[in-house]
Protein backbone atom coordinates (compact mmCIF):
# COMPACT_ATOMS: atom_id res chain seq x y z
CA UNK A 1 0.00 0.00 0.00
CA UNK A 2 2.65 2.05 0.87
CA UNK A 3 4.58 1.69 -2.20
CA UNK A 4 1.69 2.35 -4.33
CA UNK A 5 1.04 5.71 -2.70
CA UNK A 6 4.39 6.90 -2.97
CA UNK A 7 5.03 5.94 -6.30
CA UNK A 8 1.49 7.87 -7.22
CA UNK A 9 0.63 10.71 -4.75
CA UNK A 10 -0.03 13.80 -5.95
CA UNK A 11 1.87 16.44 -5.49
CA UNK A 12 -0.48 19.00 -3.38
CA UNK A 13 0.68 21.93 -1.76
CA UNK A 14 -0.25 20.72 1.58
CA UNK A 15 1.18 17.35 1.34
CA UNK A 16 4.95 19.12 0.47
CA UNK A 17 4.92 21.10 3.73
CA UNK A 18 5.85 19.98 7.32
CA UNK A 19 4.33 22.72 8.94
CA UNK A 20 1.65 21.61 11.11
CA UNK A 21 -0.48 24.73 10.65
CA UNK A 22 -0.76 23.75 7.28
CA UNK A 23 -1.66 20.25 7.41
CA UNK A 24 -4.72 20.97 10.29
CA UNK A 25 -5.94 23.64 7.82
CA UNK A 26 -6.63 21.47 4.71
CA UNK A 27 -7.60 18.57 6.52
CA UNK A 28 -10.04 20.97 7.97
CA UNK A 29 -10.43 22.41 4.02
CA UNK A 30 -11.16 18.68 2.86
CA UNK A 31 -14.05 17.77 5.35
CA UNK A 32 -16.97 17.84 3.32
CA UNK A 33 -15.12 18.64 0.45
CA UNK A 34 -13.43 17.47 -2.76
CA UNK A 35 -9.96 17.68 -2.71
CA UNK A 36 -9.50 19.17 -6.14
CA UNK A 37 -11.52 21.83 -5.12
CA UNK A 38 -9.99 23.14 -2.01
CA UNK A 39 -6.55 23.36 -4.00
CA UNK A 40 -7.19 27.66 -5.17
CA UNK A 41 -8.52 28.25 -1.50
CA UNK A 42 -5.65 26.77 0.45
CA UNK A 43 -3.60 28.93 -1.64
CA UNK A 44 -5.63 32.03 -1.32
CA UNK A 45 -5.92 31.28 2.54
CA UNK A 46 -1.71 30.45 3.01
CA UNK A 47 -0.88 33.78 1.12
CA UNK A 48 -3.09 35.96 3.30
CA UNK A 49 -2.75 34.33 6.13
CA UNK A 50 0.60 32.29 6.86
CA UNK A 51 0.66 30.69 10.47
CA UNK A 52 -1.73 30.68 13.08
CA UNK A 53 -0.58 34.28 14.59
CA UNK A 54 -2.10 35.91 11.59
CA UNK A 55 -5.08 33.87 11.69
CA UNK A 56 -5.87 34.84 16.13
CA UNK A 57 -5.48 38.47 14.54
CA UNK A 58 -7.52 38.82 11.72
CA UNK A 59 -11.31 39.66 11.72
CA UNK A 60 -14.33 36.97 11.70
CA UNK A 61 -15.47 38.54 8.38
CA UNK A 62 -11.89 38.37 6.91
CA UNK A 63 -11.90 34.83 8.04
CA UNK A 64 -15.86 34.30 6.23
CA UNK A 65 -14.65 36.18 2.80
CA UNK A 66 -12.07 33.61 2.38
CA UNK A 67 -13.45 30.81 3.07
CA UNK A 68 -16.50 31.82 0.77
CA UNK A 69 -17.31 29.32 -1.92
CA UNK A 70 -16.51 26.54 0.30
CA UNK A 71 -19.71 26.09 2.53
CA UNK A 72 -20.25 24.33 5.74
CA UNK A 73 -18.65 27.96 7.53
CA UNK A 74 -18.79 26.33 11.13
CA UNK A 75 -15.12 24.80 9.80
CA UNK A 76 -14.06 28.46 9.71
CA UNK A 77 -15.86 29.80 12.56
CA UNK A 78 -14.39 26.84 14.41
CA UNK A 79 -10.60 27.36 12.95
CA UNK A 80 -10.38 30.88 14.14
CA UNK A 81 -11.43 30.09 17.70
CA UNK A 82 -8.55 27.42 17.70
CA UNK A 83 -6.06 29.57 16.54
CA UNK A 84 -6.86 32.37 19.14
CA UNK A 85 -6.67 29.24 21.68
CA UNK A 86 -3.31 28.15 20.61
CA UNK A 87 -1.96 31.60 20.63
CA UNK A 88 -3.37 32.32 24.62
CA UNK A 89 -2.96 28.94 25.96
CA UNK A 90 -0.16 26.80 24.37
CA UNK A 91 2.42 30.10 23.40
CA UNK A 92 1.16 29.96 19.33
CA UNK A 93 2.33 26.00 18.86
CA UNK A 94 -0.02 23.55 17.96
CA UNK A 95 0.23 20.70 20.75
CA UNK A 96 1.37 17.90 20.34
CA UNK A 97 -0.82 15.49 22.12
CA UNK A 98 -4.18 13.85 20.78
CA UNK A 99 -6.19 14.52 24.01
CA UNK A 100 -5.11 18.25 23.97
CA UNK A 101 -5.25 18.75 20.61
CA UNK A 102 -9.17 17.29 20.38
CA UNK A 103 -10.26 19.58 22.86
CA UNK A 104 -10.00 22.92 20.93
CA UNK A 105 -13.51 23.56 18.80
CA UNK A 106 -14.21 21.64 15.43
CA UNK A 107 -11.56 19.34 15.83
CA UNK A 108 -12.92 15.65 16.22
CA UNK A 109 -11.43 12.11 16.27
CA UNK A 110 -10.63 12.34 12.09
CA UNK A 111 -9.12 15.84 12.65
CA UNK A 112 -6.73 14.34 15.57
CA UNK A 113 -5.55 11.23 13.97
CA UNK A 114 -4.89 12.77 10.27
CA UNK A 115 -2.92 16.08 11.63
CA UNK A 116 -1.67 13.90 14.91
CA UNK A 117 0.26 10.99 12.29
CA UNK A 118 0.82 13.59 9.56
CA UNK A 119 2.46 15.76 11.33
CA UNK A 120 3.54 14.63 14.34
CA UNK A 121 4.40 10.93 13.00
CA UNK A 122 1.85 9.73 15.87
CA UNK A 123 0.45 6.44 15.19
CA UNK A 124 -3.57 7.05 14.67
CA UNK A 125 -5.73 5.74 12.26
CA UNK A 126 -7.89 8.70 10.75
CA UNK A 127 -10.99 7.70 9.75
CA UNK A 128 -13.29 9.14 7.24
CA UNK A 129 -15.80 7.72 4.41
CA UNK A 130 -12.65 6.49 2.39
CA UNK A 131 -11.07 4.22 4.91
CA UNK A 132 -14.40 2.91 6.33
CA UNK A 133 -14.99 2.02 2.86
CA UNK A 134 -11.96 0.46 1.87
CA UNK A 135 -11.54 -1.22 5.47
CA UNK A 136 -15.25 -2.45 4.82
CA UNK A 137 -14.43 -4.19 1.71
CA UNK A 138 -11.04 -5.41 2.60
CA UNK A 139 -12.07 -7.36 5.66
CA UNK A 140 -15.64 -7.58 4.79
CA UNK A 141 -17.14 -6.01 7.20
CA UNK A 142 -20.88 -4.96 7.10
CA UNK A 143 -19.93 -1.85 8.18
CA UNK A 144 -22.75 1.89 8.56
CA UNK A 145 -21.13 4.69 8.83
CA UNK A 146 -20.88 5.50 12.64
CA UNK A 147 -22.05 2.56 13.78
CA UNK A 148 -19.06 0.38 12.97
CA UNK A 149 -16.38 2.46 13.83
CA UNK A 150 -14.90 0.47 16.61
CA UNK A 151 -14.44 -2.90 14.47
CA UNK A 152 -13.03 -0.58 11.54
CA UNK A 153 -10.75 1.06 13.57
CA UNK A 154 -9.32 -2.04 15.37
CA UNK A 155 -8.61 -3.21 12.11
CA UNK A 156 -6.49 -0.26 10.89
CA UNK A 157 -4.88 -0.43 14.14
CA UNK A 158 -3.39 -3.94 12.99
CA UNK A 159 -2.55 -2.50 9.30
CA UNK A 160 -1.22 1.17 10.20
CA UNK A 161 2.81 1.34 9.68
CA UNK A 162 4.00 2.60 12.99
CA UNK A 163 6.94 4.18 11.03
CA UNK A 164 4.90 6.07 8.77
CA UNK A 165 1.50 6.45 9.79
CA UNK A 166 0.88 10.19 7.75
CA UNK A 167 1.72 8.21 4.73
CA UNK A 168 -0.56 5.01 5.45
CA UNK A 169 -3.89 7.72 6.24
CA UNK A 170 -3.25 9.52 3.37
CA UNK A 171 -2.79 6.40 1.23
CA UNK A 172 -6.01 4.70 2.21
CA UNK A 173 -7.91 8.30 1.95
CA UNK A 174 -6.40 8.22 -2.20
CA UNK A 175 -6.82 4.80 -2.46
CA UNK A 176 -10.54 5.33 -1.43
CA UNK A 177 -10.80 8.03 -3.07
CA UNK A 178 -9.41 7.03 -6.48
CA UNK A 179 -9.28 3.35 -7.11
CA UNK A 180 -11.70 1.97 -4.07
CA UNK A 181 -14.78 3.91 -5.29
CA UNK A 182 -18.41 3.50 -4.15
CA UNK A 183 -20.03 3.35 -7.35
CA UNK A 184 -17.46 1.41 -9.99
CA UNK A 185 -14.07 0.56 -7.75
CA UNK A 186 -11.60 -0.38 -9.85
CA UNK A 187 -10.39 -3.53 -8.23
CA UNK A 188 -7.76 -4.63 -10.70
CA UNK A 189 -5.76 -1.81 -10.38
CA UNK A 190 -6.01 -2.52 -6.00
CA UNK A 191 -2.61 -2.53 -5.19
CA UNK A 192 -3.98 -5.21 -2.30
CA UNK A 193 -6.94 -6.36 -4.07
CA UNK A 194 -5.36 -10.22 -3.49
CA UNK A 195 -5.80 -10.00 0.28
CA UNK A 196 -9.01 -7.94 0.12
CA UNK A 197 -11.76 -10.94 1.47
CA UNK A 198 -14.45 -9.29 -0.91
CA UNK A 199 -12.93 -8.95 -3.75
CA UNK A 200 -11.91 -12.47 -3.40
CA UNK A 201 -15.48 -13.83 -2.60
CA UNK A 202 -16.96 -11.39 -5.39
CA UNK A 203 -19.04 -9.63 -3.12
CA UNK A 204 -17.67 -5.79 -3.59
CA UNK A 205 -20.72 -4.18 -4.31
CA UNK A 206 -22.33 -5.69 -1.01
CA UNK A 207 -19.70 -3.27 1.12
CA UNK A 208 -20.31 -1.00 3.10
CA UNK A 209 -23.84 -1.12 4.16
CA UNK A 210 -25.42 2.74 2.66
CA UNK A 211 -27.77 4.05 4.63
CA UNK A 212 -30.52 5.89 2.39
CA UNK A 213 -30.11 9.90 2.57
CA UNK A 214 -33.18 11.51 4.09
CA UNK A 215 -34.77 14.02 1.09
CA UNK A 216 -33.62 17.61 1.97
CA UNK A 217 -36.05 19.78 2.04
CA UNK A 218 -36.95 22.59 -0.18
CA UNK A 219 -37.65 26.43 0.41
CA UNK A 220 -39.50 29.15 -1.13
CA UNK A 221 -37.38 32.21 -0.56
CA UNK A 222 -38.41 35.76 -1.34
CA UNK A 223 -35.25 38.14 -1.69
CA UNK A 224 -35.69 42.22 -1.97
CA UNK A 225 -33.22 44.06 -3.98
CA UNK A 226 -33.08 47.73 -2.36
CA UNK A 227 -31.13 50.55 -3.75
CA UNK A 228 -30.67 54.11 -3.23
CA UNK A 229 -28.65 56.92 -4.14
CA UNK A 230 -25.89 54.01 -5.64
CA UNK A 231 -26.06 52.06 -2.63
CA UNK A 232 -27.67 48.59 -2.29
CA UNK A 233 -29.03 47.29 1.04
CA UNK A 234 -27.41 44.02 2.77
CA UNK A 235 -28.13 42.59 6.25
CA UNK A 236 -25.62 40.66 8.38
CA UNK A 237 -26.95 37.48 9.51
CA UNK A 238 -26.74 36.62 13.48
CA UNK A 239 -24.17 35.24 14.49
CA UNK A 240 -26.11 32.28 16.16
CA UNK A 241 -28.05 31.06 13.25
CA UNK A 242 -27.63 29.04 10.20
CA UNK A 243 -24.98 30.60 8.30
CA UNK A 244 -24.47 32.88 10.91
CA UNK A 245 -21.91 36.08 10.31
CA UNK A 246 -22.56 36.05 5.99
CA UNK A 247 -24.29 38.45 3.97
CA UNK A 248 -27.34 38.64 2.78
CA UNK A 249 -30.29 40.83 1.10
CA UNK A 250 -32.85 41.18 3.05
CA UNK A 251 -35.80 37.90 2.90
CA UNK A 252 -36.84 35.46 3.94
CA UNK A 253 -39.17 32.14 3.84
CA UNK A 254 -42.29 32.17 2.38
CA UNK A 255 -45.26 31.00 4.24
CA UNK A 256 -47.93 28.98 3.32
CA UNK A 257 -50.89 30.97 1.45
CA UNK A 258 -48.33 33.89 1.19
CA UNK A 259 -47.11 35.68 -1.66
CA UNK A 260 -43.59 36.77 -2.17
CA UNK A 261 -44.26 40.66 -2.19
CA UNK A 262 -46.45 39.80 1.67
CA UNK A 263 -43.44 37.93 2.44
CA UNK A 264 -40.85 40.72 2.29
CA UNK A 265 -42.77 43.47 3.85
Amino acid sequence: LLHWYHKQAKSYPWRISSDPYKIWLSEVMLQQTKIQTIAPYYDKWILALPNIQSVANTSIDNILKLWEGLGYYNRAKNFHKSCQIIINQFDGYLPQSPEVFQTLPGVGPYITAAVMSIAFNITMPSIDVNAIRFTSRFFAIKAIHNRSNKEIFEKLCILIDDNNPGDFNQAIMDLGREVCTMATPLCKTCPVHDNCLSYVNKSVNKYPDVIKKSIKPKYHVAIGIIWQNGKILITKRLPNKLLGGMWEFPGGKVENQETSEECLA
